[in-house]
């Protein structure tokens, strides 16, 4: 079966999986890019009922783009649908997180799994496997 990846943008490569879609970011997210990023969030949310965010090549990003995922994330527990972060981390993404005070021992209330995108290892010095 041949997979289908898309380059939407600078910045971003889509590949439809047969069960998910999975998005790849990289380079610079902050706020200057939050109404485009909230746009392919909203697009994958609206047309998928799985997607995962790879992060591996995150260089730059910042509180906005830890909450337009946070939102994501509620969004998709509201529709019954899937949204979570690949394994594949970047070490900035680690750190914005960890620095940020994002990371999460417990889950959401608001996800009825008590999972959350920001439960695990955060540390920028632990390795995800």
């Amino acid at each position: 079966m041949e997979l289908e990846a898309v380059q939407l943008d600078m910045g971003i490569k889509v590949v439809n999986l047969p069960e998910t879609r999975v998005l790849k970011l990289e380079g610079s997210w902050t706020v200057r890019r939050a109404h485009e990023l909230k746009q392919i969030l909203t697009e994958a949310l609206t047309n998928s009922e799985s997607f995962v965010l790879e992060t591996e090549a995150l260089e730059e990003a910042d509180i906005s783009f830890l909450q337009l995922l946070c939102s994501t994330h509620r969004a998709s527990l509201r529709l019954g649908k899937s949204f979570m972060l690949h394994d594949k981390k970047s070490m900035f993404f680690k750190q914005l997180v960890y620095d940020a005070g994002f990371k999460r021992n417990l889950g959401c209330h608001r996800d009825p799994h008590v999972g959350c995108l920001w439960i695990g290892e955060w540390e920028p010095w632990t390795r995800q496997s």
